[in-house]
């Protein structure tokens, strides 16, 4: 029985047969998908195909560092959902600049109740993390959440081992504080 080819010689057999990239996402769709799931349940299905779609249309980029394709994954996860999160920012900032005059969408409200819901079991956990700023969040919630190595974050954010190093240690010892306390500071930077 003959091992199967490792993601970066799939994604490499994918831009003369496209038909191959099926392996990618039979191999990477859960995985991604409950990550999603976990950041952004209202959505986790629509950026989970997102992601793959996008990954498609780069594979004649992808440039192999590991084996496997999964950082390249998450970091199109990652950027996914902060341009998702500052869409969502825009629309209820204009919503409040508007006075309350321009209508809520339906979805726009829809996933604000279903995050909300989401995170009541972990309120001061989801408290912490909104206290992060945006970089060391997306890095604490890659390792933690996506399980994957620093240097698998570092690929992701496409940024050095040692950016990953401090921004753990950083966005670690701010929640620890944070929870050591009786009501952690919401502010979200």
């Amino acid at each position: 029985m003959s091992a199967s080819p490792d993601d970066a010689a799939v994604i490499a057999a994918s831009l003369e047969r496209p038909q191959e990239f099926t392996l990618i996402f039979e191999r990477h769709f859960d995985e991604i998908h409950r990550y999603l799931r976990r950041r952004h349940p209202a959505a986790a299905e629509e950026l989970a195909a997102e992601v793959f779609m996008t990954a498609f249309d780069l594979r004649g980029r992808y440039r192999p560092e590991s084996q496997s394709a999964r950082p390249w994954l998450y970091g199109i996860a990652s950027r996914l959902l902060a341009r998702r999160r500052r869409s969502e920012l825009r629309s209820l900032r204009a919503h409040a600049r508007s006075g309350g005059r321009r209508e809520l969408t339906a979805d726009v409200y829809a996933e604000a109740v279903e995050r909300a819901d989401a995170q009541r079991d972990s309120a001061r956990v989801a408290a912490a993390l909104a206290t992060l700023k945006a970089a060391d969040r997306d890095t604490l919630l890659l390792y933690a959440l996506g399980g994957l190595s620093y240097e698998e974050v570092a690929q992701a954010l496409e940024v050095p081992v040692g950016t990953v190093r401090s921004r753990l240690a950083r966005a670690r010892q701010r929640c620890a504080a944070l929870l050591a306390t009786e009501t952690p500071q919401t502010e979200v930077r």
